[in-house]
């Protein structure tokens, strides 16, 4: 039976321990961790130092450290002050309550349009029914004007004609003896039935209405019969607005643009006569140039039909003038005293022996003035009293074509119906004042203090002086 081996003795199926093995662990796990050190090291930020401090060992290179010494100075402290504005925040009101229902409101308003007509405006509210349905109803929503208008009284006694001129029974004796058998004219009664009738038909375009001053611009028509020579006359007290109309160039062959080119001016008058010489009118040549331009402008295609309408009428018109302009001769505003007569007495010879025409004679009376002149034009059928600018001019110095000889109702225009004399002819201006004087004797003659103005010749004077023809000389009877 073989001996047992001591329990000491190495096992033939296992190696002896090697004399260094725990150094040989230890080593191991110190390369593990360098290892794991060498991984995870290029992760962390120290990897770029630690590559820029090998690369300055490997090339030789030291680092130096610049020290910078900080120095402190001083500073000033700057106190800064600051301005503190106190602003007053105004705190707005509530607003009132909603309300809860309806409440009805009436409210005047009076007021007044820049042509003198006052306006009495009354705004009235009151409950309808669902908006769906009034909309349909123009009674809802709408308008309504009420035009009160008192018709003015003419004058007929003395006392009332002297009221605007005192001057007027003094200067024309016999007018007390007939006024006592004087009317006042159905004219009088068809002017301001013309004048409602314009605001009528003006009534909604208020800016259109015949304004304040032109509504009452006539204090009567009376017309006057002498009691022994059965001279008839019409009397009229009325302002005087201004015309600049008309043009002759057998007597003026030039003319001041500020005449043609005011609003309103037209060549001629209704007192026309047949020309005498071959000097052309000053304004033919800018009336022919104004047809050939309209004549160019009107043979342009593209134009809307309006546009050619507008042309049409004015090539229309410009014919027709210029050949008045070769044929005709008219009165001069600036040269020759005549009144216009309101279209209303036009063609009404038939309805009053006392309608006047274009050429009777007539004589302007304004403060102790008594002027001579003629029917020279017609104007507009609801206005009265107007006048060429001589005359104007002969009673406000300052008068144009935009500024009234007279805006006050003190004007008295006296007119001889039935005294034309046809045909009619260039103005004679000692004839017309000599005329006018046998029509005054015919109604009484005028008083001892008073004389017919005796007219200068304007064209005359401007032909032999240098310079505006105003202030004229005043020439005794």
């Amino acid at each position: 039976m073989p001996s047992r081996q001591p329990s000491s003795a190495p096992s033939p199926h296992h190696p002896p321990p090697s004399p260094g093995g725990f150094l040989g662990g230890l080593a191991k796990l110190l390369l593990l961790i360098i290892l794991l050190v060498l991984v995870v090291l290029p992760f962390t930020p120290a990897a770029g130092k630690i590559k820029r401090a090998l690369a300055e060992i490997f090339q030789g290179k030291t680092t130096v450290r610049e020290v910078i010494k900080r120095v402190e100075v001083p500073v000033q402290k700057v106190v800064e002050r600051k301005v503190v504005e106190k602003v007053e925040v105004e705190v707005p009101a509530p607003p009132p309550p909603l309300p809860s229902n309806f409440v009805p409101r009436k409210e005047t308003d009076l007021a007044s349009l820049f042509n003198g007509i006052s306006i009495n405006t009354q705004l009235q509210t009151s409950q309808g029914t669902y908006a769906s349905l009034e909309k349909l109803d123009p009674a809802a929503y709408q308008v309504r004007f009420q035009v009160d208008i008192r018709i003015p009284k003419a004058n007929q006694s003395v006392d009332e004609l002297a009221r605007i001129n005192p001057e007027l029974p003094k200067a024309l004796p016999g007018l007390r003896d007939m006024l006592s058998t004087s009317r006042i004219s159905g004219f009088y009664h068809l002017l301001y039935d013309n004048k409602v009738k314009a605001v009528s038909r003006d009534l909604t375009r208020l800016n259109k209405v015949l304004d304040r001053h032109n509504f009452f611009d006539c204090e009567t028509i009376l017309e006057l019969k002498h009691p022994t020579t059965s001279r008839k006359a019409l009397l009229i007290q009325s302002e005087m607005d201004v015309v600049a109309d008309g043009s002759d160039g057998d007597r003026m062959a030039s003319m001041t643009a500020d005449i043609y080119q005011s609003d309103y001016y037209q060549p001629f008058t209704s007192y026309a006569w047949k020309k005498q010489t071959k000097t052309p009118n000053p304004l033919l040549a800018r009336w022919e140039t104004r047809l050939k331009d309209a004549k160019a402008e009107y043979a342009k295609k593209g134009l809307t039909a309006e546009r050619n309408r507008q042309l049409k009428a004015l090539i229309s018109q410009l014919t027709l003038e210029i050949t008045d302009f070769k044929s005709r001769s008219s009165l001069i505003a600036e040269t020759d005293p005549f009144i216009v007569l309101s279209l209303l007495f036009r063609n009404q010879d038939k309805n009053s022996a006392h309608t006047p025409q274009i050429g009777d004679y007539a004589v302007v009376i304004h403060g102790n003035q008594i002027l001579p002149a003629i029917c020279g034009d017609y104007g507009p059928s609801m206005k009265m009293g107007e006048a060429s600018l001589l005359m104007a001019k002969q009673i406000n110095p300052k008068a144009t074509p935009y500024w009234r000889g007279e805006s006050d109702l003190k004007v008295s225009y006296l007119i001889f119906p039935g005294t034309a004399k046809k045909p009619l002819g260039p103005p004679n201006l000692v004839e017309w004042r000599n005329q006018c004087i046998q029509y005054l004797g015919e109604l009484g003659g005028i008083g001892s203090a008073y004389h017919v103005h005796e007219w200068v010749d304007v064209i005359q004077w401007k032909r032999d002086f240098v310079g505006p023809p105003w202030p004229l000389p005043k020439a005794s009877s």
